[in-house]
């Protein structure tokens, strides 16, 4: 506390926390032979002994908190937390022994490094011995030291003139009568809780091909109480940012309602009751289920290291005594992993060449492998002198083709005679590359129980993204879904399990599982009868060579060990119906097209597996192949992007199956 007034003030100021009362503590004896004393210790509210005895255990339970029934003040000023509401009661009091004061006024400010909030001006005339008090509040929302400053002005009579201490700056300094003092109070404001978060995203292959699942963001957060004494959680929420809904997952669910009844679901918070108590030093966890409002037809990926803005926390509690404490936390983030770059290296100093011994006049101009100044120039080689005379040589009777050179004759006579090739249009160019991109999606699981060896069916959902060059109506995309396999290990291990897949496929009847007959482009239509796929009119088409083996192009050891008890039914590849891409009529005509504007387009397919074995197994592997892709303008002019099969995406797991016997 820091004090500035002066001697002889007829007025004294007092300020005083308002907190509520705590317990008094007083050792109790421990009675366990006396049945009086332990009749009187039980009936206590502060008793923890029960009136009936638990199994197992003695008649009574000794009470160590000392907590008696008796309420005590606080001693000392102590401590005050962040999302507190602190309360002080300022008293003013008249000791001049027969004089009345007039205009007397009392200031209170609270001053932060920040912030300077007025929370009280009042004023009035004190007789003597009279008192002016005032009780002000103010919600602490900001940590660190605060300063409760004091202004006492008041007018003295004619007769009670005193000189006043230098110093101290008053509003009426020109007038004597108007005198005043002022009084600081210091204390530093504490963090109660300790919040903590983690950002976790799915992972598991069955939530990473669900559109809705892959979306969802789970917030972990760990509260723990930091200060001194327990407290009692009455509300904690998450404030979403914008485009994000939360689902509070820290509830109980109970169904009521049984038999012909009408069933209910009741939910409680998982920390309710007496589970609301937090004990000093103790640490909570909440989860919290975050999702965008607007799910995306396309993903599309954040850029490594960006921040997305997730929320807040509004937490209300109660203190010891029930005092109210509330706190709203700052903006909760997620940060996109991503490889951070390493910071560039400093440029080494180039090494300085020693100085030269010889003067400056005599070193050289030029460097070594420069001409000497005014050296003669040997004359250029002829290249138009005649050779050697050979009569028999069959390349004399050859035309010369002049070269084209800038600003020539022969070169623009030769280009001229030449057919012009037919130029593209400006939007593709020689240069122009597929930036074909694929996501797929399942659409419907498993939801009957599987058997061992019984076939069960995934359909999938195809979504095809491309980019929307000018001047480009329709785009045309051919798409080819191949099975992966294990890499070939040795010839004997591939006609093993050849001849395994040959009799498992023996005890089931092949048909289609696909929706639409595909099309397939005839430069891939040649006879292989290792590659096939299923055309969709129960007969094989044989697929190009071309395409990759539907194998892994590594091995991994875990990957095949997750595949290995299920296998797909039957061919390899599989070639959906062409996507057609079309493009807004408002962005057809090219003039007005974003950068990153797209298209898309998608197909649905379903593919069959049968388990080999029980348990859980995963489902996979997958490869989608690019074979075809044609742009077509106003013109009728059809380009092709694709000279052979581009592999998009491969997927080592599409599932995730419980199969019994």
């Amino acid at each position: 506390m820091t004090d500035f007034d002066g001697q002889g003030h007829p007025l004294s100021l007092k300020v005083m926390r308002v907190s509520r009362p705590g317990l008094a503590s007083a050792w109790e004896p421990f009675y366990s032979s006396s049945s009086s004393f332990s009749a009187r210790s039980t009936a206590s509210i502060l008793s923890l002994q029960g009136k009936t005895p638990l199994p197992g255990h003695p008649k009574t339970l000794r009470d160590l908190s000392h907590a008696s029934e008796f309420l005590a003040l606080p001693a000392a000023f102590g401590a005050i937390q962040l999302g507190e509401t602190f309360s002080s009661c300022i008293c003013v009091n008249n000791e001049a022994a027969n004089t009345n004061i007039e205009g007397v006024s009392v200031k209170v400010e609270m001053q932060t490094t920040n912030s300077k909030v007025l929370l009280a001006e009042v004023g009035k005339k004190l007789a003597v011995g009279d008192v002016l008090e005032v009780v002000v509040h103010h919600e602490v929302k900001e940590l660190g030291q605060h300063v409760l400053a004091c202004t006492v002005s008041y007018r003295l009579p004619p007769g009670l003139r005193h000189h006043t201490p230098p110093g101290l700056a008053t509003e009426g300094a020109g007038d004597p009568s108007l005198q005043g003092f002022r009084k600081y109070y210091k204390f530093v404001v504490t963090n109660p809780l300790s919040v903590k978060t983690k950002v976790h995203v799915p992972r598991s292959p069955s939530a990473l091909l669900d559109p809705i699942e892959r979306e969802k963001v789970f917030l972990e957060v760990h509260i723990q109480n930091t200060t001194q004494e327990p407290m009692w959680f009455e509300r904690i929420d998450l404030e979403c940012a914008e485009g994000w809904t939360a689902t509070d997952v820290n509830r109980i669910i109970r169904i009521t309602g049984a038999g012909d009844t009408e069933s209910a679901e009741e939910s409680t918070p998982l920390f309710s009751g007496s589970m609301a108590l937090m004990q000093p030093q103790a640490t909570r966890q909440y989860i919290y289920v975050l999702l965008p409002t607007t799910i995306p037809t396309f993903p599309a990926p954040a850029q490594p290291g960006s921040v997305i803005s997730l929320g807040k926390l509004d937490i209300s509690w109660r203190a010891h005594f029930g005092e109210p404490g509330r706190l709203l936390t700052s903006m909760l983030t997620r940060r996109v992993p991503g490889a951070s770059q390493p910071p560039p290296l400093p440029a080494l100093p180039s090494p300085q060449q020693p100085a030269s011994a010889i003067p400056p006049y005599l070193q050289r101009v030029g460097t070594p492998s420069s001409p000497r100044l005014h050296s003669p120039q040997l004359p250029p080689s002829r290249s138009a002198s005649p050779g050697p005379h050979r009569p028999a040589s069959p390349f004399r009777n050859r035309p010369v083709v002049p070269i084209p050179r800038p600003q020539s004759p022969a070169g623009s006579i030769a280009n001229a005679a030449a057919p012009a090739p037919q130029a593209l249009p400006l939007a593709i160019g020689p240069e122009q590359i597929s930036d074909v991109q694929v996501d797929l999606v399942t659409t419907r699981k498993v939801q009957q129980p599987v058997h061992v060896y019984d076939p069960f069916t995934i359909e999938f959902k195809l979504t095809v993204s491309a980019s929307i060059p000018k001047r480009i109506q329709n785009q045309t995309v051919s798409i080819v879904v191949q099975h992966l396999r294990p890499p070939r290990a040795s010839s004997a291990a591939e006609s093993s399990v050849a001849n395994s897949n040959r009799d498992l496929m023996g005890r089931f009847s092949t048909s289609s599982h696909v929706r639409n007959a595909p099309t397939v482009p005839d430069r891939l239509l040649v006879t292989s009868p290792s590659v096939q796929i299923n055309s969709g009119r129960n007969n094989l088409i044989p697929l190009s060579p071309s395409l990759p083996p539907p194998h892994f192009a590594t091995a991994d050891q875990i990957r095949d060990a997750k595949l290995k008890g299920c296998t797909f039914v039957g061919p390899s590849s599989l070639a959906l119906e062409s996507i057609k891409l079309c493009t807004p009529p408002a962005q057809s005509s090219g003039e007005d097209i974003h950068p990153a504007a797209r298209t898309e387009g998608s197909r649905q397919f379903e593919l069959t597996f049968i388990p080999l074995q029980t348990g859980y197994i995963c489902v996979g592997g997958l490869r989608i192949l690019l074979v075809d892709h044609e742009l077509s303008d106003a013109e009728a002019s059809v380009h092709r992007l694709v000279k052979e099969p581009k592999t998009l995406r491969e997927y080592d797991v599409v599932g995730e199956v419980w199969v019994s016997s």
